[in-house]
Formats: structure tokens, sequence, C-alpha cells
């Protein structure tokens, strides 16, 4: 095995190590052994969290933005941003999260935009319905999942669309037989939203926000993702609808194990933020 190779093994075990520790830790006994075997069975090529601790990862994000939407998708003109960070008044009141692969590159990132003085980026260009209510609610604490991007190195096959629909590394694809490379679509975006409902959990948050395209709306659905159309379809970078998720909602997904890949969900996450089942 190359030396390249040794290492990435190397990263992979000790990730493991490192899961399996958290499990022992924050989950009972019975529950720890059967996600420790899905963590220890599973190759986990993403880690995603939290960055705005870290300014050169959070800088990092900020131009994988500028290349996303400036760039490639050509959604905002590439001339307003010459230090080619993508970067808006709403960054000052939301969390920042990005994940890294294997070799510690920022492949993909996201943020949860709080309610501030400007509220929310999509309430700016799309409409609701007249009849919701659940958005209003001054007991419900809703962010707005915002500026999804992810690297085009993980969207290089030609039905892949923008958000890696079929993800699997390009540099572990032809390593992998097809059944494993089809059990790895969308992991990128999942790492993504696994550290999105983590940090929901810890900050109290209970509802999510999105301005959401098709694409993505069809690989969310895939996962159970319990988003709720709240308003028409609209041109906001491209036709979006926007949708409305209940976190709590989306617990029960999680706890029925129906979707083996949300188990690692609640892999990480303290005892007393951990959801527990509806009676």
């Amino acid at each position: 095995m190359s030396e390249d190779g040794s290492c990435h093994t190397a990263a992979r075990q000790q990730a493991s190590s490192d899961r399996k520790a958290v499990l022992m830790s924050n989950s009972t006994s019975a529950e720890a052994a059967r996600l420790g075997l899905l963590v220890e069975n599973r190759p986990q090529y993403f880690q995603c969290r939290e960055i705005d601790d870290t300014p050169e990862l959070l800088e990092q994000s900020f131009g994988l933005r500028y290349q996303v939407y400036c760039l490639e998708r050509a959604f905002l003109n590439p001339e307003h941003y010459l230090n080619h960070m993508e970067i808006d008044a709403f960054d000052a009141h939301a969390l920042h999260f990005g994940t890294m692969n294997l070799e510690g590159e920022l492949v993909g990132t996201a943020r949860l935009v709080q309610d501030g003085v400007a509220g929310f980026p999509l309430l700016q260009h799309c409409s609701i319905f007249p009849s919701e209510t659940e958005l209003y609610r001054p007991e419900n604490t809703v962010v707005e999942v915002s500026r999804l991007s992810v690297s085009r190195k993980y969207r290089r096959r030609t039905n892949d669309g923008p958000y890696g629909d079929h993800i699997a590394p390009a540099v572990y694809a032809g390593k992998e037989r097809r059944g494993a490379h089809a059990q790895n679509e969308g992991e990128l975006i999942v790492s993504l939203y696994r550290a999105l409902y983590q940090a929901s959990k810890r900050h109290g948050i209970t509802h999510w926000l999105a301005a959401t395209e098709r694409s993505l709306h069809r690989l969310l659905a895939k996962f159970a993702f319990p988003f709720r159309l709240i308003g028409p379809q609209t041109d906001y970078f491209g036709p979006v609808a926007p949708y409305l998720m209940d976190v709590s909602e989306f617990d029960q997904v999680i706890l029925s194990h129906k979707k083996p890949l949300l188990d690692e969900f609640l892999v990480g996450l303290e005892p007393q933020f951990r959801p527990v089942p509806r009676r």
C-alpha cells in the first residue's frame, strides 16, 4: 500500500475509534453497540462541524460560496466580490458549518441564519401562504438553512446535480464495488445536515426554514427529512420554493431507525440534547 493509502487507512481507523469512544460515553450499552457497529462497518469520508471559531476554515467557506454562487452557477456578480469571498449581511448572525474530506480540504459548507434585524434571506424573495401560522409562532425558534455549497470535485459525473446528488468521493470511487458506491449517494450533504441538526439541538432551535430547489428536495425526501411546503415556487437563485421543517418531527424520523444513515446523527450528541420517543 502506498504511503498515501496508509495515511487514509490510519485516518479512517482513528476516526472510527474516536466515534466509538463518544458512543460509549453518551449512549446506553445496547444503543452504543448498535451504532458502533454501523460506524465500524461504514467508511466515513466526510466530517462536518461548526467553523465560526476557525477563521481559516471560515474564509475557505466564503471562498467555496464564491466559487459556486458567483462562478459556477452565476447567481451573483463576481465583480462585487473582489476578494473572491462571498459574504453578505446575514453572515453576522449565522452559524457556519464546513465539511472536510480525509485530506482536510473544506469541500462543503452551509449556514444557519438566525432571526435578526435583517430577518431571513428567503423572505426577501419568497412569499408565504396566507394560511401559514407555524412559521410565526413566538414559541418557535426558527433558523434558515442557507448557502449550501458543494465543491465541484464531488460533482464530476454527468448525472450529478448541484449538490452532488450521487456522491462518492472520486479518490475512492474506483476502489469500491458498484453497490458500495450507490450507498454513498449524498453522503457529503448528509454530513452537513448532521452538523446542522446537532447544532440545532444544542442551541434550542425548533424549526428549519429553507428555499429549496427540486433536486435538493428530492435528495432530502429520500432521507425522510419532513420539510413542508409553505409557499409557491419563485425565482430566487433559480426556481425554488420555501419549506419549513419541525426539528422535533425529524427527531422521530431518526428514532424510528427506518433510515439507517440517520443513526449517525446521534453519534457525538450529548445525552441532554438527545431526542426521546413520543408517547
